[in-house]
């Protein structure tokens, strides 16, 4: 019995007799002679040839490639230089019967080869990490689990797999300004009040700010707290609101040297707002406006006392030099006629010498 096979450019078949691999053709016509005849037909263009071994023994071994990956090697198959397949490790066979058919390998403990997009389409994302270390961050390299390297601003590409579980930590160097909202404490002498305090800070060592910390801006935050709890607690009302400048050194005193521990430079650290209870704010006005009354009151008194001693003095000349007084009494009523249309003064000849001094009598008559 005669059997007409019609392969195609793009296959390959295998002949069974009675369900036993027998010969292999490649594209053309072809005339079987047989009983119990069947066929397995093979696309060239899915390029991984996966057959079991009794029809693998059938086919030329110029049709295809056995290629064993090792653990740490990856593979691309190619065709035309186009990336069609990514092959992890292990046996792989693809059909090779045409020379546009290639195949790249990989070594993962050496840098990853530049990512065409084809290629960043085809490998997945678990084989792989590509990391961009911004202008104003630090970057942290692990492989298992162990730090490698700090990395300057720029992009890296790293093979990841099993053996070298690859990790890139980025952290943030810039400028942070934090408020402390809120804070309610209890100075020495028991008054309560509510404080705002501020603090600027940068990450300057990536490698204790990441290690030696979870959270930085959570560890600034409380020992901004308790440093300012701890003063507060210390003093009391009036010593801290005469003292904001000494409460701001003893927080820097406190605080820079624990933040720079995990690496941490604190720039600006100071308080903001003090806000006191509304029956305590009644209470200091009361003793302002008090403290501010007193102080008036003895200006007014030290005045006065001025006033009287300078009357004391003129008093004193006037007793000494009468003329002064009569002068005195002439320029008081100038002043009246001034107001006036006119003023009269009515004297005996015997009070006359009493209104203007007997010199100026005696002048007068000579």
């Amino acid at each position: 019995m005669f059997k007409t096979l019609k392969v195609k450019l793009n296959e390959r078949v295998v002949i069974f007799k009675s369900g036993v691999p027998f010969r292999a053709f490649g594209p053309g016509r072809h005339v079987i002679w047989g009983f119990h005849i069947t066929e397995q037909r093979f696309s060239v263009t899915e390029l991984m040839l996966r057959a079991l071994p009794e029809v693998r023994a059938k086919l030329p071994r110029e049709w295809y490639r056995e290629v064993t990956i090792s653990p740490l090697e990856r593979a691309v198959l190619s065709v035309d230089g186009v990336p069609m397949l990514f092959l992890r490790p292990g046996v792989h066979r693809y059909w090779a019967v045409h020379e546009s058919v290639t195949l790249a390998t990989f070594d993962v403990t050496k840098p990853l080869p530049p990512l065409t997009l084809e290629l960043t389409k085809l490998i997945p994302s678990t084989e792989y990490i590509d990391v961009t270390v911004q202008a104003h961050e630090k970057g942290l390299r692990y492989e298992q689990g162990r730090l490698t390297a700090v990395l300057e601003p720029g992009r890296y590409k790293l093979w990841t797999h099993p053996e070298a579980q690859a990790r890139i930590a980025t952290a943030d160097t810039r400028r942070t300004e934090v408020a402390i909202n809120g804070q309610e404490l209890m100075t020495r002498d028991k008054v309560s009040l509510r404080l705002t305090l501020t603090v600027a800070f940068a990450i300057e060592n990536v490698v204790l700010a990441t290690h030696h910390v979870d959270n930085v801006r959570d560890a600034v935050y409380t020992a901004v707290q308790l440093a300012a709890r701890g003063y507060v607690a210390s003093v009391t009302l009036d010593e801290l609101l005469e003292g904001r400048d000494a409460f701001a050194r003893f927080l820097n005193q406190e605080v820079v040297p624990k933040a720079r521990a995990f690496g941490v430079r604190i720039d600006d650290l100071g308080v903001k707002d003090i806000v006191l209870p509304g029956e305590m704010k009644t209470l200091l006005n009361r003793v302002i406006e008090a403290e501010k009354a007193a102080a008036a009151n003895v200006i007014s008194r030290r005045e006065e006392t001025a006033a009287t001693r300078s009357l004391v003095n003129t008093a004193r000349l006037m007793a000494d030099q009468p003329i002064l007084l009569r002068l005195k009494e002439l320029e008081a009523m100038k002043e009246i006629a001034a107001q006036i249309d006119e003023v009269r003064i009515v004297v005996g000849a015997e009070h006359l010498q009493s209104l203007i001094p007997a010199q100026l009598l005696g002048r007068a008559e000579k």
